[in-house]
């Protein structure tokens, strides 16, 4: 039976199937079904092989954004149709941030809505999609056009699937990471460049536990205070205004960590520019995050195109752009309007930096 609560259960476990099997024992009765991609399939399914019996289906989709699709989602459901699944069965989506996302709208949507358990298992999905109710799809090559704001009944997240992740699908998760420090506090923004320096080359699984618990606990803050992100929520897309039409731009290929740590080099650009963000920290931290991620290079001609891009942020208001820029580290301004010569300077600024 699906909970009734307005914030999903997170659960940092030590004790990954012990956990499981307390919680799905909560829907004993039900039928149960997860949804994973075919690279989780591999590796991950089998971590929790021992919670899986006779009452559990598993259906497979392909991995990649390119397939986070309706046509994705019309599988789901055809298959939830032909197995006889109902409002009140138990769908478990376990993989990385486009499984969570597109498995929780299947669920949100499937017979007006039926209960879901998410298990992320990439260090992206793990800070940003496993907390805040965001499910969707991309649609007409944007990202993440479609969806619907639904919270999964529980989150469960284990340090055990990040030993999978290649260094660029952590990478991924770690610009995440960066962003919430940045929208919050120095100190932790410091950890992170510390763990970057001296524990990324042999992750330290401890310490990324703990850096982990403190970047989830940055997102609920802001989303206890608005979760239909109309309001400060908005401060979680700082980076994104640029990253989303980066990715776009780039046909959905750049992960997107990579693209929101190249769109937080822009969106500090202007904040220097426009809320006489600190200039020598700009330096310092643009720096860094070019250490880590390296150069993206955006082609004069392509201005045009990432400006037209932006323009579909869905949170724009009239027409405007709106951007989230920082007065300071843990000191974001959301709403802040960019014009057309501010978004091709911030271009320029990336392009040299």
């Amino acid at each position: 039976m699906k909970k009734e609560n307005a914030n999903n259960d997170i659960i940092h476990t030590v004790n990954l199937n012990k956990d499981l099997k307390r919680i799905i024992s909560e829907y004993d009765n039900e039928k149960k079904i997860i949804i994973t991609d075919n690279n989780c399939k591999n590796l991950c399914l089998p971590v929790i092989a021992d919670i899986i019996d006779d009452n559990f289906m598993i259906f497979e989709i392909n991995s990649g954004e390119e397939f986070k699709s309706i046509n994705t989602v019309q599988k789901i459901w055809t298959f939830l149709l032909q197995n006889n699944f109902n409002r009140h069965s138990l769908m478990i989506n376990l993989g990385g941030g486009m499984v969570t996302d597109i498995g929780g709208f299947a669920a949100s949507t499937f017979k007006r809505g039926m209960p879901f358990i998410n298990i992320p298992t990439s260090l992206l999905a793990q800070v940003d999609a496993s907390v805040g109710g965001k499910t969707g799809i991309n649609y007409g090559g944007l990202k993440n056009e479609i969806g619907v704001f639904n919270q999964a009944d529980y989150v469960i997240i284990s340090n055990t699937f990040l030993k999978t992740l290649s260094k660029s699908e952590f990478l991924s998760g770690f610009a995440e990471m960066l962003k919430h420090a940045l929208i919050c506090e120095e100190k932790h923004l410091n950890e992170l460049f510390d763990f970057f320096i001296n524990n990324y080359k042999k992750i330290n699984f401890s310490q990324i536990t703990d850096l982990i618990i403190k970047s989830v606990n940055i997102k609920k803050h802001f989303i206890k205070k608005d979760i239909f992100d109309t309001g400060i929520r908005k401060t979680l897309n700082f980076g994104h205004t640029f990253g989303h039409a980066f990715e776009s731009l780039f046909n959905l290929k750049l992960k997107h960590g990579e693209a929101v740590a190249q769109g937080i080099i822009c969106e500090l650009f202007l904040s220097a520019r426009k809320l006489n963000f600190d200039k020598n920290k700009l330096e310092q931290i643009n720096s860094m995050i070019k250490k880590i991620f390296g150069v993206l290079f955006i082609p004069d001609e392509d201005f045009e195109a990432v400006y037209s891009l932006m323009k579909h942020d869905k949170k724009n208001t009239n027409n405007v752009i709106n951007c989230v820029l920082l007065e300071g580290i843990g000191k974001p301004k959301i709403d802040q309007a960019l014009s057309k010569n501010e978004v091709y300077n911030a271009l320029k600024y990336l392009n040299n930096i």
